[in-house]
């Protein structure tokens, strides 16, 4: 069995072979989620991320892979898993091998949560891989979102900056969950209906909003000058907030126009990457993506598992 990086994660065993979020298109490749750095068509996918790319690349090209449901692809048996990152993401079984994705063992309301499986070979994605990547409890940070709306929205109009795909659908169920029904750009509200027909019931509004409103927008309407519904909310004298993991160690007040941010992730933070690897308990670890050669030292000198980066 050979596992290597080329244009995806490759593993091959004679004249078996897959590639694991491939950058080109291919019928032997698997695509993890819907997030555009890591969509292609043709590929195989949960059915979900299938319906995400219909909207996000304008065809529905590629063949659907429930969860749980053992398939073959390049002669070998593949199973995908939950994996907590966004409304379909996947982590990938490949006979003794598990390969995560971008995933989160904390989970959210719209996507699952991510569970530990034993294995013999862990690939494992490593954007939060280094020591100081430790993201606060996901409780905490909903906590302080849900208490500085309240507030907030007592003065005004809100408005929330946030990843299309994944993390919008993330606040503005949060949202519901306080009553609120916020308005969203069309590209949000398409991803958005996709949601709805897989039976999240989400709730969001349209148009142009008439006094005050909360508002879910694309990061990039918050970066000066800001425009649509956060031009909007100003105007209205309200307040905007940017939700990323990233917000836990860098500041965006210069950058964004921002009154709040907060450390909202769909990511496994370091923490939870060292528990994942310790209870998928297994004896070679594979690191890609982010801080990958930072994180497989770390698990080589705190878990005494042989380890290293793949990319």
């Amino acid at each position: 069995m050979k596992i290597d990086y080329k244009r995806g994660i490759r593993i091959s065993d004679g004249d078996k072979e897959v590639l694991l979020d491939p950058s080109y298109q291919s019928d032997i490749g698997v695509v993890t989620h819907g997030h555009l750095d890591h969509l292609v068509k043709d590929a195989r996918m949960t059915p979900h991320t299938l319906d995400i790319l219909k909207i996000r690349l304008g065809e529905r090209r590629g063949k659907p892979v429930p969860y749980f449901i053992p398939q073959k692809v390049g002669g070998f048996d593949i199973q995908l898993l939950p994996a907590g990152h966004v409304f379909g993401s996947a982590m990938v079984k490949v006979g003794d091998i598990l390969y995560t994705g971008d995933f989160n063992t904390r989970g959210g309301v719209t996507c699952g949560k991510a569970e530990p499986v034993d294995c013999g070979t862990l690939i494992i994605e490593t954007t939060y891989g280094k020591r100081e990547y430790r993201l606060p409890p996901k409780e905490e940070v909903e906590k302080d979102i849900r208490s500085w709306t309240q507030i907030q929205r007592e003065q005004g109009p809100v408005v929330f900056g946030a990843y299309d795909f994944g993390k919008a659908q993330e606040i503005i169920a949060l949202l519901n969950a306080m009553g609120e029904v916020p308005h969203v750009p069309d590209k949000i509200a398409k991803l958005c209906e996709v949601y709805q027909k897989h039976g999240i019931g989400l709730k969001f509004k349209r148009g142009t909003p008439q006094g005050d409103f909360t508002g879910v927008v694309s990061p990039s309407s918050l970066k000066r000058p800001i425009d649509g519904l956060a031009k909007l909310a100003r105007e209205k004298d309200g307040s905007t907030a940017y939700l990323s993991g990233w917000c836990a160690f860098y500041h965006f007040f210069r950058s964004m126009d921002l009154d709040a941010q907060f450390p909202f992730s769909d990511h496994a933070g370091y923490d939870e990457l060292i528990d994942f690897v310790k209870r998928c308990d297994p004896d070679k670890v594979l690191t890609v993506h982010g801080s990958s050669k930072e994180f497989a030292e770390a698990v080589e000198q705190d878990i005494g598992v042989r380890s290293r980066s793949l990319k």
